[in-house]
Order: C-alpha cells, then sequence, then structure tokens
C-alpha cells in the first residue's frame, strides 16, 4: 500500500505543469529519447550491414574452398568432387585467376573464374542477376559484370582480349645485371573472347572485380593442362552451421588446404564485429548524458519540494519512502523517454531509405557510396535481444540518475524543511 502512495505521488511529481522544472523534465526525457533512437538506428544498421555482407559474401563465394598445397593446380579434381557428394555437399571446378582485360586502348585487371558449365550449380547466383545478353560460357565467350561494362564502355556481344600475367611475364628476360630483355622464344597471341552477358551480383567489390568463363578457357589462357582446376567450390546447405562438414573435409583431405568462408573472411568480419560493439560503447554516452540531466532536473525538483517533502515525513513517510518517490520518478523519465525512442527510431529505420534521399539531395552528396561499401542501399535489421538490451540499459542508468537527488532528499530534516520558506 505504500508503495502505491509512493507510486502516486512520483506521477503526481512527474506530470508536467507550467513551470521551469516541467521545461527541463520534458528536455530530459527529449534526451533519453533521442538517445534511445539513435542507438537503435545504430545497431540496427550495423546488424542489417553485417548480415547483408555474410548474405554477399554466401551468395558470390564458397562456403568451402578446397586447394593445392604443392602446385598451383588439381590434376583430377573429380574424384574429390565425387567424394564430397557423398558428403551430402555440392562441389563444383574452378581455374581462376589475375587477368588483364583488353578493350580497345583501355586495360583493367580483373579477376576470371573459369567454371565447369557441365555442372549445374555452376555460378547460379550470376546467371539469377544476368542484366543483358544472356547466360552463356560456350567457348569464347565470358561474362562480365555491370561496372566493367560502364567502365570500358562494352555490352554484350562486343569482343575483348584477356592477358595472362604468367604469359606476359614469360616475354621479359633479366640479364645479370639486371636489364630487361625480350624473350623472342615466349611470344604470343593474347586470348579473345566475346561477351555472353553482363550480370549485377548485388555486391560491389564482387561486381567490381570478377568475371567468368568455362574451365577449359580459364585453362588454357593460364597454361594449366585441361580439366584441371586451381580450386574445388563447394555450397552446403546451411553455411552458417558448417562446422560439423568442415571438419569431415578436413579429415578427408588432408592433403590439401581447406577453408571455410568464415576462415577466408575473418579478419573483415572481425572487423565488424568490433565496431558494432564499439558504436553501442561510444553511443551508449548519449544516454549517460540524458540520465546526468534527469540528476540536475530532480535536484530542482527537490529543491523546488522541500516544504512538501518536510510535511510528507513529518507526517510519517520514511526516509526509504521518500527516495522511492524520486528513484520511481528517474525511473518515469527512463521508461517513457525509452518507448519514445523506441518508436521515433523504429520510423527511422523504416524510412531510413527515404530519409537517406532526402538528406542526398539536399547537401548534394552521396551518403552511402556503394564502392565503399560494396551495397547498394543501406541495410538495417531489428533485433528483438539489441532491443532489450538498449531498453534496459537506458531505464537502469535514468533510475541510477536519481539515486543523489532522492539521497538528499530523505535526509531532508522536517523541521528545517517546513521552515524552509
Amino acid at each position: 500500500m505504500r508503495f502505491l502512495t509512493d507510486l502516486f505521488l512520483a506521477w503526481r511529481y512527474f506530470k508536467p505543469k507550467r513551470n521551469a522544472v516541467s521545461v527541463i523534465t520534458i528536455i530530459s526525457v527529449t534526451g533519453v529519447s533521442i538517445g534511445v533512437c539513435v542507438l537503435m538506428v545504430v545497431l540496427a544498421i550495423m546488424t542489417g550491414f553485417t548480415n547483408e555482407i555474410k548474405t554477399k559474401l554466401i551468395d558470390t563465394r564458397p562456403h568451402i574452398q578446397i586447394q593445392s598445397y604443392g602446385s598451383q593446380y588439381i590434376k583430377n579434381p573429380e574424384k574429390i568432387i565425387q567424394k564430397i557428394d557423398l558428403m551430402g555437399a555440392t562441389a563444383i571446378a574452378r581455374t581462376q585467376g589475375e587477368v588483364l582485360v583488353q578493350a580497345g586502348d583501355k586495360v583493367s585487371p580483373q579477376y576470371l573464374i573459369g567454371v565447369n558449365t557441365d555442372q549445374e550449380t555452376a555460378s547460379n547466383f550470376v546467371e539469377e542477376n544476368i542484366i543483358s545478353g544472356k547466360y552463356s560460357l560456350k567457348d569464347g565467350e565470358v561474362l562480365i559484370s555491370y561496372v566493367l561494362a560502364n567502365q570500358l564502355g562494352l555490352s554484350a556481344g562486343d569482343k575483348i582480349v584477356l592477358h595472362s600475367p604468367a604469359k606476359l611475364k614469360e616475354m621479359v628476360n633479366f640479364d645479370s645485371k639486371g636489364r630487361v630483355t625480350q624473350n623472342p622464344s615466349k611470344v604470343y597471341l593474347p586470348s579473345q573472347f566475346v561477351i555472353s552477358g553482363i550480370y549485377n551480383a548485388g555486391e560491389y567489390n564482387f561486381d567490381s572485380k570478377v568475371l567468368f568463363s568455362n574451365i577449359d578457357d580459364a585453362d588454357q589462357l593460364f597454361g594449366y593442362p585441361l580439366g584441371a582446376a586451381t580450386m574445388i567450390a563447394v555450397t552446403t546447405q546451411d553455411p552458417f552451421n558448417i562446422e560439423g562438414i568442415y571438419k569431415k573435409m578436413v579429415k578427408e583431405f588432408s592433403d590439401y588446404q581447406v577453408l571455410s568462408w568464415k576462415q577466408v573472411n575473418k579478419q573483415f568480419l572481425d572487423v565488424l564485429a568490433v565496431e558494432k560493439n564499439m558504436m553501442f560503447f561510444v553511443l551508449v554516452f548519449i544516454v549517460l548524458v540524458a540520465a546526468s540531466s534527469i540528476t540536475n532536473t530532480l535536484i530542482t525538483v527537490v529543491v523546488q519540494k522541500t516544504r512538501e517533502v518536510g510535511l510528507l515525513m513529518a507526517l510519517g513517510s520514511t526516509p526509504s519512502s521518500i527516495m522511492r518517490v524520486f528513484i520511481l520518478q528517474g525511473f518515469f523519465v527512463g521508461s517513457i523517454g525509452t518507448l519514445t525512442g523506441l518508436v521515433l527510431g523504429s520510423c527511422v529505420i523504416y524510412w531510413r531509405t527515404d530519409i537517406l534521399h532526402f538528406l542526398s539531395n539536399i547537401f548534394q552528396i552521396e551518403i552511402f557510396p556503394k564502392q565503399f561499401y560494396f551495397l547498394s542501399q543501406l541495410p538495417a535489421q531489428i533485433v528483438p535481444g539489441d532491443v532489450v538490451f538498449i531498453s534496459l540499459c537506458s531505464i537502469i542508468l535514468c533510475t541510477l540518475g536519481a539515486v543523489i537527488p532522492a539521497f538528499r532528499a530523505s535526509r531532508l530534516d522536517p523541521a528545517k524543511a517546513l521552515r524552509y520558506e
């Protein structure tokens, strides 16, 4: 019963009235709301960004890749592929390496991936994202990205020349004095290809670097024997939980280097995780500043309500009851501010694309350049666990911010308080 009385008094003190304290209280609630909103938006964007990056990595790269330790290529990849099929995964042979793409007098360094077109899973994600031309990797055909097409002014049906760096370096000799001389026995004619289609995988980092051919053309370009592969690309049913099948492959193919997509991109994924944690650590100070403003507000309330506090204590209220009144007031500020911040944050996340476009038009800058973030739009994902954690942190900090003024109010002498005015 006493708690209900304390709750009633705390709510009466919190209710806005036309005085300076009410204005400060509203400002305190607004500060908490903004802090919670910013925290929610940033964590949602960081979570969405991380998940989108992981999805793009999984879509555009092997879940597990198997490479040779000793040589540049695997002579008989079919034996390995058959064993992988028995494990419940899908594998394809790839030959890949760096090339120079030449169109007229324009040259661009790219990464060529030669896939086995006889296997149905070869480059399915590329086939689904053809934006011009068609998906075809017959002899002498390549698929290029829209980035390369725009860079070199190419379209489907155009011809390009691919230079192999390995063959280019064989054309040059160095004598004993370090001077460069031409090796006439190693002069070669570069390979010419026809662009069958142009794709857009949706990840700028991938699109800006990769083109595709069939594996035989890639073997011939790099000087490998036909049928060889530089890597076995494995696709699993659940790429986010590949520990079990990965351990089986490491044991089965001990003579080869077996790497999961998490290992290949470990440094990048760790950076994303650290950035999210640091963002939360830095931005929580916004809520902390709002909590300190609650302390200032309640100190003013205590001074203003000194005579009323003295009267309550003279009527039998205990110091702990007085403390609860003001701590509950801090709780109300934190709860209402947190709730408002969550609603505001949800609205910002929902209309984030429109807000970005509006800000871009106002300031005439590209706020989310895809060439830096590898994505075409700003991702966001609200995680219930993050929302609960933000809410608890905000309410706890705001409630703790009321402890000092509450303690001061509980230490007032009733006799002195009644003589205050």
